[in-house]
């Protein structure tokens, strides 16, 4: 069987070490609740001006993107953070 390339192998590395998480970009939010309602870890919320938001909570936003992809008025962007190791 063969194995993966150098290459192959640095790049699941990589990759490995990053996670994602929801963030939203609160100009474009117009407080539908979509991303509230899709959330499957259910860690989006409204805030105190109606935006819906990623809450701080036990469960972490892994950066699943089911809210960013639901969201009719693309409020929602994935970023990319360092795993702590």
């Amino acid at each position: 069987m063969k194995t993966a390339s150098k290459n192959l192998e640095n790049k699941i590395k990589e990759v490995s070490a990053l996670h994602y998480k929801a963030i939203t970009i609160l100009e474009r939010c117009k407080s539908c609740g979509t991303c509230v309602r899709f959330c499957p870890l259910k860690i989006r919320k409204f805030n105190e001006i109606g935006k819906a938001i990623t809450i701080n909570s036990t469960r972490e936003c892994g950066g699943c993107s089911v809210c960013f992809h639901r969201c009719p008025n693309h409020a929602i962007k994935l970023i990319i953070l360092k795993k702590n190791k």
